[in-house]
């Protein structure tokens, strides 16, 4: 089986073909988390629209959502009215990973993978998970299988951060969002998550003063590894600053959720992505999230900046 096989078959596998639907029917076309083009923006200024946003009322849509995969909060604006000023600020996030980190007979050939994943807007801690404690199981379902959008029947993690609290807008990076692929480059897997060594996801979103990001995809090839921003998220614009324009990548670290024995090495256990043959597979390890510089199960992994490169652009 090829390796794009192998990434097409992950689409089905771990709920992938659920963010595919997601990422095409909310907001249709041209929203804050699509990409389309050679800069990977719709439109001049990377929005869609002349102000950045859909439509008069700022909304896209009657459903209150914000771009293709975007759940909007609190709407904030500057004016004589005294709400706060806003800017729309577009999120990088690269594989940098070398395309031999494991050996080629693993499940992946060898190559890191990252996952579409869950993204929150929020004031203070990151909402996606707290160390020391029990993952959601919106995190589960992303750690163990990928899909943002959850196992089948459950929340996942985009329904569990619309509702959090201090999150003022949540969505999903999906596979709309990718903008680079350069070990796709005959398009074999249109799309397709997730995404190779080289790839990118980018996503647009308004922000204001105090406001922080956090998000999550999956470390593949494991059983529920994933990369995310530490517990104090990315600050995106300091309440007494501009709006941060650069690398934030020093904000990110890798995890472990806790929820399922790292039994074999990366890429080897048919109760990894992508080798499993059911999202939910493998036994229950009833732990807690961690770093995974605290985990201790005698496997490799790279430093976390040699897997993404997180950057932060005013738009």
């Amino acid at each position: 089986m090829t390796e794009h096989d192998t990434r097409r078959r992950f689409l089905t596998t771990s709920g992938g073909l659920v963010a595919l639907a997601l990422s095409g029917c909310l907001g249709g076309g041209g929203g804050d988390g699509e990409m389309d083009g050679g800069d990977g923006m719709d439109g001049e200024d990377g929005m869609d629209g002349e102000d950045g946003m859909d439509g008069e009322g700022g909304t896209n849509g009657d459903d209150g959502m914000n771009g293709s995969d975007e759940t909007d909060g609190d709407d904030e604006t500057d004016g004589d009215d005294g709400m706060a000023e806003s800017v729309a600020v577009r999120i990088r996030i690269e594989n940098v990973a070398p395309p031999d980190f494991y050996p080629a007979d693993t499940s992946t050939g060898g190559a890191v993978w990252i996952t579409p994943g869950a993204y929150a807007v929020h004031d203070g801690e990151n909402p996606i998970f707290d160390l020391g404690e029990s993952a959601s199981i919106g995190l589960e379902a992303l750690a163990e299988a990928g899909p943002p959008t959850g196992f089948e029947g459950e929340d996942g993690l985009v329904d569990e951060l619309d509702g959090a609290m201090e999150v003022h807008r949540s969505g999903a990076y999906t596979p709309d969002s990718t903008v680079a692929d350069p070990n796709d480059p005959m398009g074999s897997v249109p799309g397709a998550p997730p995404i190779a060594p080289g790839g990118a996801f980018e996503f647009a979103v308004d922000v204001s003063p105090g406001h922080r990001l956090s998000f999550a995809s999956m470390f593949v090839p494991s059983n529920d590894v994933f990369v995310s921003t530490e517990e104090g998220g990315i600050g995106l614009w300091p309440e007494d600053g501009d709006p941060v324009d650069g690398d934030v990548t020093d904000a990110v670290a890798l995890f472990d959720a806790g929820t399922e024995p790292n039994a074999e090495p990366p890429g080897t256990g048919p109760d990894q992505a992508p080798a499993q043959d059911a999202p939910d597979q493998g036994a229950d390890e009833d732990g807690v999230v961690r770093r995974l510089s605290d985990v201790d199960d005698g496997h490799e992994y790279p430093a976390v900046e040699d897997v993404v490169q997180v950057t932060v652009t005013p738009t």
